[in-house]
C-alpha cells in the first residue's frame, strides 16, 4: 500500500460529478493556501501582526475564495489599525490613494481578482474604508462571493446606517445567501423608519413575500421528499444508493491511477467507503495518504478522526439501547476520540476549529476546567466565537459561578442579531442562569420571549405556565 493507491488494486463501477461553491471553507481549499493561514493565525494570536497580514494576504492570492482567510485578514487589518499612531496611518492614508486608483482600474478591465488584491491593500491602511469595500462589493457580485459581499455591505451599512440603497442591497445579498428571515428583517426596519417612502414600503414587501414563498417551498419539498421516500421499498433504496456510490468510486479511482499524487481525491474515495461502512477500504486509502504524504494536514487528520467515529457508531447500532456491549462501545468511542482530538490541538496549536472541538469533549464527559480553557482559545476565531460563548456559559453555570455565566451569554446576544436557533439557545441559558440566581421576573421575561416566537422549544410552555402560577 505504501507504493501504490488502493485505486490501483481494483476497480468497481462509473460515475460521480463534484462542484466546488463559489467560496471555499478551509477543507476545500489547497494545502498551501492553507498552511499560508495557519501560519498566520498563529502569528496572529502572538500579536504578530504585520507578519500575519503577509502570510493572509498570500493565502488570498493563491485562494481568493478563501472566506475564512478573508476574515482573519480582516480581523488582522482591524488590531493593526488600533495599535497605529497617528503619523503611520496619516503614511498609510497617502499610500491608499494609489491603491484606490489601482482598484478601481481593474474592476473597468474586469480584473476582479486583482481588484480585490488592491481592495485588502487599502484596508490594511484604514480597514472601514468605503472604496476598499465597495470595490470587494462589487468584485464579488460577479465572482459570486456572497459572504465577502455580505461582510463588506455590513461595514459599509454600519458607517451609514440611514443609507437606503445600502440596505436594500444587504437585503438582496442575504437572498442570495437563503438567509430570508433576516432580510426580510432588515427591510422591515428600513420600511418602518421610512414610512412615507412607497418605493421602500414595497420592496419591503416584495422582500416579505418573497420569503413567504421560499419558506413554504422548503416545506413542501421536504415533505414531497418525504412521500417519495415512504414510497420506496427499503431494498431498492439500498441497493440504488450503493450502486450510486460504487459508481462514483470507479471514476474516481481510474482519475487516481493517472494523478498519483492527488491525497485530496484519495481522502475523498474514503470517505464514500465509509458511507459504504466499508471501513475496511476506507483505512486502505487513509493508510496510503499518511504513508505518501509527508506533510502534515489538518483537514486528513479530521476526516480520519470522523471515519474512526462512523466505525463506532455503526458497530454501536448493532446492539439494542442499554446493553452493556453499547454502553462499552459508547464509553470507548469517547475515550477514542477524545485523546485523538488532544493529540490533533497539539498537532495544531493555532486552528480554533479544532480548539472547539476539543472543548466540545471535554465538556461531553465532564471536564469542565480543560473545556474552559479549549472555549476561551477557540472564541478568537469569528465562525466559532458564539458557540464558544455559550459553552462557556454552560461550563461556568455547572462550576456555579453564575455572575460569569450570565457575562458569557450576555456578551454572545449582544453580538447576535436574527432570533434563530443558536439566539433561543442563548436566551434560554441565560433565562435558567436568573433562575439560579433567585431572579424569577428575569427569568420570566427571557423565557416569554422565547414562547412567543417558538412554543415547541424544550420546556418552555412549562416555564412560562410555573412563571405564572406562582404570580411572578
Amino acid at each position: 500500500m505504501a507504493d501504490q493507491n488502493p485505486g490501483m488494486v481494483r476497480k468497481q463501477a462509473a460515475a460521480g460529478i463534484s462542484v466546488d461553491s463559489a467560496e471555499k471553507t478551509m477543507e476545500e481549499v489547497g494545502m498551501e493556501a492553507r498552511q499560508l493561514y495557519e501560519k498566520g493565525y498563529g502569528l496572529l494570536e502572538k500579536k504578530q501582526i504585520d507578519y500575519a497580514i503577509e502570510l493572509f494576504t498570500s493565502a488570498l492570492d493563491k485562494e481568493a475564495s478563501f472566506f475564512e482567510c478573508r476574515m482573519a485578514l480582516r480581523a488582522a487589518q482591524i488590531k493593526k489599525n488600533e495599535s497605529s499612531s497617528s503619523i503611520a496611518k496619516m503614511a498609510g492614508a497617502a499610500a491608499n490613494a494609489h491603491n484606490m486608483a489601482q482598484a478601481k482600474l481593474a474592476l473597468t478591465r474586469k480584473n476582479y481578482f486583482g481588484a480585490m488584491s488592491h481592495a485588502e491593500k487599502i484596508l490594511c491602511a484604514d480597514p472601514e474604508n468605503s472604496v476598499g469595500h465597495r470595490v470587494l462589493v462589487d468584485a464579488s457580485k460577479v465572482l459570486n462571493f456572497p459572504q465577502t459581499l455580505i461582510s463588506s455591505l455590513q461595514i459599509l451599512k454600519k458607517a451609514n446606517p440611514n443609507d437606503k440603497d445600502l440596505t436594500k442591497e444587504l437585503a438582496t445579498a442575504l437572498e442570495m445567501l437563503g438567509d430570508w428571515d433576516q432580510a426580510e428583517e432588515i427591510m422591515g426596519k428600513l420600511a418602518q423608519v421610512n414610512p412615507d417612502d412607497p418605493a421602500l414600503q414595497q420592496a419591503y414587501k416584495d422582500t416579505a413575500a418573497k420569503a413567504t414563498i421560499y419558506r413554504g417551498s422548503y416545506e413542501k419539498t421536504f415533505e414531497d421528499d418525504k412521500n417519495i421516500d415512504d414510497q420506496k421499498t427499503s431494498a431498492s433504496s439500498v441497493r440504488t444508493a450503493e450502486e450510486a456510490l460504487l459508481e462514483r468510486i470507479y471514476v474516481m479511482e481510474e482519475r487516481l491511477q493517472n494523478e498519483p499524487d492527488n491525497f485530496k481525491l484519495g481522502v475523498d474515495i474514503a470517505k464514500l467507503y465509509v458511507e459504504l461502512n466499508d471501513f475496511e477500504r476506507c483505512f486502505e486509502y487513509f493508510d496510503w495518504v499518511q504513508n505518501e504524504n509527508k506533510v502534515s494536514d489538518s483537514s486528513i487528520d479530521k476526516a480520519i478522526a470522523d471515519a474512526h467515529e462512523a466505525r463506532y457508531n455503526h458497530d454501536i447500532e448493532q446492539f439494542p439501547e442499554g446493553s452493556p456491549e453499547r454502553e462499552g462501545f459508547e464509553i470507548e468511542r469517547d475515550q477514542f476520540l477524545l485523546q485523538d482530538c488532544r493529540e490533533r490541538a497539539d498537532r495544531y496549536p493555532t486552528m480554533p476549529e479544532i480548539r472547539f472541538e476539543l472543548g466540545e469533549w471535554l465538556f461531553r464527559v465532564g471536564e469542565v476546567n480543560d473545556a474552559i480553557q479549549a472555549f476561551q482559545r477557540s472564541q478568537n476565531s469569528p465562525k466559532h466565537r458564539l458557540a464558544s460563548l455559550n459553552y462557556l456559559g454552560r461550563c461556568f453555570m455547572q462550576r456555579g459561578l453564575y455572575d460569569m455565566a450570565l457575562s458569557q451569554f450576555e456578551k454572545a446576544l449582544g453580538e447576535k442579531g436574527v432570533f434563530d436557533e443558536q439566539k433561543k439557545e442563548l436566551v434560554y441559558n441565560l433565562a435558567c442562569v436568573y433562575e439560579h440566581q433567585g431572579r424569577p421576573q428575569e427569568a420570566l421575561h427571557h423565557f416569554k420571549s422565547i414562547y412567543e416566537v417558538d412554543i415547541q422549544f424544550r420546556d418552555v410552555v412549562q416555564k412560562v405556565e410555573a412563571g405564572y402560577s406562582d404570580g411572578t
